[in-house]
């Protein structure tokens, strides 16, 4: 950005003091959905293996068969590396009147923290149902109605077969999804969905807050309990007790998911944290200023997601 490209408003006098150069953000979102964490390498395998699911009934000195346990394909995520750069001339800086063409550290700032977010909610919310970026262990979206499994020529739903939008009916089919949630050999294992993942909408938001916290079933005129309350707190389960997480940042407002955190297998990872650095050219006397990063979102196993994405 050479001086004459500098916006001339800021050598100008009698411009008001407050500026409005930046903007609050949301506390980071991508956590609640995501397990964060650092990596060392490049990239990183993963692979699921199962053993045996029953015994066999012997007859009267009948050997027993052996079996061998059953390993799963290798699945590999690769980091990906981010950057952005400005400049600006020795002379805007000494000519701004208002100390502010010289922002770039925490502008370039913001910009990493929004790509984490984008590419958390583009990668993984937005494209659950696609499998575009990411698909699960059996080369299936990590949502989908026709899971394979390794031990078991079965299929296992994680998304209705009709996608309902954020309500009592909607979540009640996730729920009863959930009960049915098996292992890789088809046997029923417990899940707890203690995360709501809605996106930015007002209407499902007021839904959520409703469903969560009301002691009498929502949106009917009968005064009988809430069923859903029941469902969820039954054998000690919970309703997520966070209450209802927002994504600002994915791209389809409607879709929504439940997740079992301890079952959750999607993953940020960062190689690189956010790295500032800048320099002064010396033949033009500029500051340059780039910020870089790199990470890696990846998901391999479906088990304890759950999801709808409804027009």
């Amino acid at each position: 950005m050479l001086y004459a490209n500098t916006n001339p408003i800021l050598f100008r006098p009698g411009i008001r003091k407050d500026f409005r150069d930046r903007w609050d953000q949301y506390p980071p979102e991508y956590p609640n959905f995501m397990k964060t964490g650092t990596t060392s390498t490049p990239e990183i395998s993963a692979a699921t293996l199962t053993g045996p699911s029953r015994l066999y009934e012997l007859g009267d000195g009948e050997p027993v068969s052996y079996e061998d346990i059953i390993v799963g394909p290798k699945a590999v995520a690769i980091d990906r590396e981010f950057g952005l750069g400005m400049v600006v001339s020795r002379k805007a800086i000494e000519d701004d009147l208002y100390g502010l063409a010289n922002q770039n550290a925490k502008w370039l700032a913001d910009s990493a923290r929004l790509t984490y977010e984008y590419r958390a909610a583009a990668a993984l919310l937005d494209d659950a149902f696609t499998g575009t970026f990411f698909k699960s262990m059996d080369g299936l979206p990590l949502l989908s109605a026709s899971h394979t499994l390794l031990g078991t020529s079965a299929l296992f739903a994680n998304m209705p077969s009709q996608q309902v939008g954020l309500s009592v009916t909607g979540i009640t089919a996730l729920i009863d999804l959930a009960n049915h949630q098996v292992n890789q050999n088809g046997d029923p294992i417990p899940v707890n969905l203690d995360t709501l993942v809605i996106g930015n909408n007002a209407g499902d938001q007021n839904r959520a807050l409703q469903i969560w916290n009301s002691e009498l079933e929502p949106f009917t005129a009968e005064n009988q309990e809430n069923a859903l309350r029941l469902r969820m707190t039954q054998k000690g389960g919970n309703m997520p007790s966070k209450g209802p997480v927002v994504s600002h940042y994915k791209s389809n407002p409607k879709s929504y998911f439940m997740i079992d955190s301890k079952f959750n297998d999607a993953h940020f990872d960062i190689k690189r944290p956010v790295e500032m650095e800048d320099t002064k050219d010396f033949d033009t006397g500029a500051y340059k200023y780039k910020v870089t990063t790199r990470f890696m979102v990846y998901v391999f196993d479906f088990i304890g997601w759950f999801g709808s994405n409804p027009t």
